[in-house]
């Protein structure tokens, strides 16, 4: 469906995940201390030591017949040949950084210096680029059929996602209000040891715990989901909804199927890391398989959430020690 941004296309895709990520959690005890332990997943994704802090910028789409300026969340590009500035979605639900078809053929036929958008494989090896002034090379990267093949002169061209292979094993600080990510290889000089809580961080995903309601749950922290603020099962959403009976509803296209979403907005609040911060809106997405959203409530998993819940706060990750503040 036209005019419907991409992490909905993604949703239930990442609900499947989310799933087998439960199942992998369940044996797993959150504490407040955690031996650091290395990511299952390799890591194709190289780069200096040090520290570097990338600009983000925010695109807007279209939700429910009204404009969302704050729909992805992009870090600028360049490539070797390439005089444009190109974009990313940094995107903590992708384990792995990956690539556009489309955009990249796009590139070529404007830049022809450049060697990555002819004859495009499946796979890049030794791809080369920069993420602001930070120098990125994959020893490999995938290649997908996705993206704008024409290049609009007043739009944001982006070439691919960002995944959390750029922060494994690494102090990442995502700052919303200046609109900067810093990763380093060690903690912020603001770090506050006291305020540091234990999450999970496994198969390169962020599951930070959170108490809603005065309940303990864990939520799924999707950068590329930055149109809800909190995503969650229908009972909990109709309890935290100011009124019930009053909703905007949805289409949701979803690989294929129809899907509807359902938005109320809340006056409740949740608290990450010992932080309190207000809602306002939490949705729940009719047609979704509802045995596997009991599933994942019996794990402990009570939801996702991405950008919009921390757009006036500082979020900073300890991917190594898997500690995590909020500010």
């Amino acid at each position: 469906m036209s005019g419907v941004p991409h992490q909905f296309q993604q949703y239930f895709a990442r609900m499947k995940k989310l799933i087998c990520l439960a199942l992998l959690l369940a044996t797993v005890r959150l504490t407040q201390a955690q031996t650091p332990q290395p990511s299952t997943l390799p890591n194709y994704l190289s780069y200096p030591a040090g520290t570097f802090t990338l600009p983000l910028h925010w695109k807007g789409d279209s939700l429910h017949q009204q404009w969302e300026p704050q729909a992805s969340l992009l870090i600028p590009v360049s490539l070797p040949g390439c005089t444009r500035t190109l974009y990313m979605q940094f995107d903590t639900g992708s384990p792995y950084t990956l690539l556009y078809r489309q955009p990249l053929q796009a590139v070529h036929r404007l830049f022809p210096k450049t060697s990555y958008g002819k004859n495009l494989t499946d796979t890049l090896y030794q791809f080369g680029f920069k993420a602001g002034k930070l120098p990125l090379t994959a020893q490999k990267i995938a290649v997908i059929n996705h993206g704008d093949s024409i290049i609009a002169p007043n739009e944001p061209l982006i070439i691919g996602t960002i995944g959390t292979d750029l922060i494994d094993h690494k102090v990442v600080t995502l700052d919303y209000q200046h609109l900067q990510l810093t990763i380093s290889d060690s903690l912020p000089a603001n770090w506050q040891a006291h305020q540091a809580r234990a999450f999970h961080y496994a198969m390169r995903r962020i599951l930070l715990p959170a108490n809603l309601s005065g309940k303990q749950t864990i939520l799924y922290f999707d950068s590329g989901s930055s149109a809800f603020p909190l995503l969650i099962d229908k009972a909990t959403c109709h309890q935290l909804a100011i009124d019930s009976t009053r909703q905007t509803s949805y289409p949701v296209q979803s690989w294929g199927r129809t899907l509807t979403a359902h938005t109320f907005d809340t006056r409740d609040s949740i608290s990450l890391a010992g932080l309190r911060l207000p809602i306002r809106q939490v949705t729940w997405i009719e047609g979704a398989n509802a045995g596997q959203a009991q599933q994942m409530m019996r794990m402990g998993i009570g939801g996702m959430t991405g950008n919009k819940l921390l757009l006036h706060h500082r979020l900073v990750l300890d991917t190594r020690a898997k500690i995590f503040m909020v500010y």
